[in-house]
């Protein structure tokens, strides 16, 4: 691990640990410690590594592509470093997107047009379910999809597509209810948003936030179907896809994409209001698959530089400054996936190295 850049100053005190489990699991400060995950690059497929990672740390399900142009699942024991199950999920289809369930109990797979629940205990597939044909004119085709969350009760899935197109023509987007009980699609609502981008829900399980490029989208779910209450005052035209919540809720990190690269906005959930706009990188940057650490003190956000390579980028989340010594340059030659661990301490990198998808546990 060569690469990797150390942290210089501990932050992790046993009090920020303890309050990064009552956070995240709901008991109290006497409850197992996270798992921490052992430093090593694993080898789970070909290309296109997107990790996630078990509640308690101890597993990591990795969503790769393997070179025949399967999905797979693979898990991986975060503590042996050992991959030890894999499910198949049918044949790529360039757009794939992971979401785990706050209990760890279900994997949900958005693979283009199509979602697949998978049980993580037994490493089988629930069901895959069609997402239901997007309105559009004669034509027209279908939206591309750009990513899921899984509400806090597990009840639902939001699932985030583009508006359809034609020729130099784009529609409206939206935003799909699939209810986990039912294994159904059983609703959706149309966006401002012609590109939507990444979703978030709040822990009350009401607020739902999408990305896209007509601004930072607040959806509200409080009379049952998700209307759309609005857009983040002061995003409107910052063309923002990527975004990242807190476990609390209190602080939502949204990435702008196309020309404002290198930039971001720390917002306010509870008053949809920008506290502060952040320069992460100088010029353009592609920054993506930003995450919050378990106590909530940092964003994660992984940086494509085509000259240094690739990072992971540490960001205060309260002064909305970089910290500089707890960057960290991963082995891997591109970043296609982050996670960050429960324990506040590991980072999980899926991407690639050569023609090979890679999963690099870095303990930071």
């Amino acid at each position: 691990m060569s690469k990797n850049t150390r942290v210089k100053t501990v932050r992790w005190t046993t009090v920020a640990a303890a309050a990064a489990v009552l956070a995240l699991t709901g008991t109290t400060a006497g409850a197992a410690a996270p798992v921490s995950g052992t430093e090593a690059v694993i080898t789970v497929g070909a290309r296109a590594a997107l990790p996630v990672v078990s509640p308690d740390g101890s597993k990591a399900y990795v969503v790769a592509t393997e070179a025949d142009n399967t999905v797979k699942v693979k898990a991986v024991n975060t503590r042996t470093d050992a991959v030890t199950g894999q499910v198949t999920l049918g044949t790529t289809t360039w757009s794939v997107y992971a979401a785990l369930s706050s209990d760890g109990s279900r994997l949900y797979v958005l693979n283009g047009p199509q979602l697949t629940v998978v049980n993580t205990a037994s490493l089988t597939v629930v069901s895959t379910v069609a997402l239901p044909d997007q309105p559009r004119q004669a034509g027209w085709s279908a939206g591309t999809v750009t990513g899921l969350v899984v509400s806090p009760d597990g009840t639902t899935v939001y699932v985030a597509q583009n508006g359809p197109t034609a020729y130099r023509q784009f529609g409206q987007g939206r935003v799909l209810t699939f209810a986990t009980a039912q294994q159904a699609f059983t609703g959706s609502v149309q966006v401002s948003a012609s590109f939507t981008g990444s979703v978030v829900v709040r822990p009350n399980g009401r607020d739902v936030y999408v990305g896209g490029n007509a601004g930072v989208l607040h959806l509200s779910t409080a009379g049952g179907a998700p209307t759309v209450v609005g857009t983040v005052t002061g995003t409107a035209t910052a063309v923002e896809y990527d975004l990242a919540l807190t476990p609390d809720g209190s602080k939502l990190l949204a990435l702008a994409g196309g020309a404002g690269g290198g930039q971001g906005d720390l917002i306010n959930p509870a008053t949809d209001t920008v506290t502060k706009h952040v320069t992460l990188t100088a010029g353009y940057a592609d920054l993506h698959a930003p995450r919050a650490s378990a106590d909530g003190s940092r964003f994660y956000v992984a940086q494509e530089d085509y000259n240094a390579g690739p990072s992971v980028l540490s960001l205060d989340a309260v002064a909305g400054t970089t910290v500089a010594d707890e960057t960290v340059s991963p082995d891997e030659e591109q970043i296609n996936g982050l996670a960050a661990g429960p324990d506040g301490h590991t980072l999980y990198v899926g991407g690639t190295i050569g023609s090979s998808a890679k999963l690099q546990i870095i303990n930071n």
